[in-house]
């Protein structure tokens, strides 16, 4: 197969898939082959045998039959989870083989497929940029430099245990982190416009930092129909960040949130600019388990798309 180059930013990259990717493509699809058969038989044998199981339980116990259906379908869920480990496995082989090769021809750049330990997503909670959780799945860590600014950013699904061991989803989505030139004058937080109401209530449980710090009026109407500028010093909040500027937020928020500016949160703290955007989209996902590696192309396609995603971000900001 070939790479067919769409868009400027995979200009060149063809020959890098011919000289770098191709070769591999074969061994991966029989790795491939080997994680589905092994998700399968695994799936297919708990499944048989929680069905088997369940039902000699109900009859030994006199129980009614869906009884040993409900058991079942635990031990079917419990095969279904290895499929999904093995489906996350496999997807974390091909970003490994095949993501050194883009970050490379990009340049200036790193890619890791695990986050775990790699960013400190508690600071961002305590600037009130998202909710606090339990539980965390942190994967594809980029790391690298565009135009001058150094940044990093990692795919997060954060959740929260609720009542009944249900989960609820605190934030799911993109976490950036863009260095800046110079420290900001004082601690700024870009959250969403609630309503004054809601604003308030906010702000009562936020203590002395994130919405507990002072509102700022910017006299901007486009941004304050969405957001709520907060700061410890509004004089210089508002000298920081010129009209222009809050022009730019806006259009990060409208362009490349799932909702619109309705999925964007940001901050700036001591030398660093730090936005959050949720999405539901996959990032960075190179595979599936169950389509032949040989289609990788469109998924390299979107790679690049979610690659352009960060470059576009850094402009606006230096713009």
């Amino acid at each position: 197969m070939l790479f067919t180059e769409r868009t400027p930013i995979e200009k060149g990259f063809a020959e890098v898939f011919e000289r770098r990717i191709q070769p591999e493509l074969d061994g991966l699809e029989e790795e491939r082959k080997a994680f589905l058969k092994k998700g399968l038989t695994r799936f297919i044998g708990i499944t048989v045998l929680g069905i088997v199981g369940g039902m000699a339980i109900a009859m030994a116990m006199d129980l009614p039959w869906f009884a040993g259906l409900i058991v079942a379908g635990v031990v079917a869920f419990v095969g279904y989870s290895f499929k999904q480990s093995q489906a996350a496995k496999w997807s974390g082989t091909v970003a490994e083989t095949v993501m050194p090769h883009v970050t490379r021809f990009l340049g200036n750049m790193s890619y890791s497929r695990g986050a775990n330990r790699a960013f400190d997503v508690q600071r961002v909670v305590d600037l009130g940029l998202i909710g606090s959780y339990d539980s965390s799945v942190l994967e594809d860590h980029i790391t690298g430099t565009w135009n001058g600014m150094e940044f990093e950013l990692l795919e997060a699904d954060l959740t929260e245990r609720s009542g009944d061991n249900d989960r609820t989803t605190v934030f799911k989505g993109l976490i950036f982190r863009v260095s800046l030139p110079e420290p900001t004058p004082t601690p700024i937080l870009i959250a969403r416009n609630y309503g004054a109401a809601l604003n308030k209530l906010a702000g009562m449980f936020s203590g002395s930092k994130g919405r507990g710090m002072p509102k700022v009026e910017t006299h901007h109407p486009r941004f304050e129909a969405d957001f709520e500028l907060h700061a410890m010093d509004g004089d210089a909040a508002r000298a920081y960040l010129p009209p222009a500027f809050l022009d730019n937020l806006t259009a990060i928020g409208a362009e490349e949130g799932k909702r619109g500016t309705k999925s964007m949160r940001a901050a700036f703290s001591g030398s660093d600019f730090l936005l959050t955007l949720e999405s539901n989209r996959p990032f960075m996902e190179l595979a599936s388990l169950y389509t032949p590696i040989h289609d990788i192309e469109d998924q390299l396609h979107a790679a690049f798309e979610d690659f352009d995603t960060i470059r576009r971000i850094i402009d606006r900001l230096r713009a």
